[in-house]
């Protein structure tokens, strides 16, 4: 059974509605996600699937994930992560981004991911520190992007 394992909270500051409008772009990520140098989508909303590319690294290179939902009133996108890199050694992963508004010119970012954890503590705590920090970036490149606003 998937547990939360890893969480990443900030404070972006910009509206919840800007902040939305990027992270629900499923398959546009090459536009603001750090390192991503290919995205691209298959079909619309729920069951939709992304696949994307990143510059190489030592976890994640190619991903395949499908939106399992997506709330606008909750303002809660969830999918399911196919790591080709790492394959099912932690079983079924999922990510979540969830905004809150804070005050109308504020929203909490938080990311988190969902998996079993893998069999190797030391490459377990690896991968967990390469996840939070790409989810830190991507926080800081949505603000970056619309800190111009």
């Amino acid at each position: 059974m998937p547990e939360i394992t890893s969480d990443v909270t900030r404070i972006i500051n910009a509206p919840i509605g800007q902040v939305w409008g990027i992270v629900t772009s499923f398959g546009a990520e090459v536009l603001w996600f750090p390192g991503c140098v290919s995205s691209s989508l298959e079909g619309y909303g729920p069951g939709s699937v992304r696949t994307i590319r990143w510059e190489p690294n030592a976890w994640v290179n190619g991903v395949r994930e499908v939106m399992l939902f997506c709330d606008p009133v909750k303002h809660h996108l969830r999918f399911q992560v196919h790591n080709q890199d790492i394959g099912e050694a932690t079983g079924e992963i999922f990510s979540n981004i969830v905004l809150e508004d804070i005050d109308g010119k504020s929203t909490k970012f938080r990311w988190y991911g969902e998996s079993t954890p893998h069999k190797d503590p030391v490459v377990w705590a690896s991968l967990i520190e390469y996840v939070e920090d790409m989810y830190v970036r991507c926080a800081e490149a949505i603000g970056q992007k619309l800190s111009c606003k």
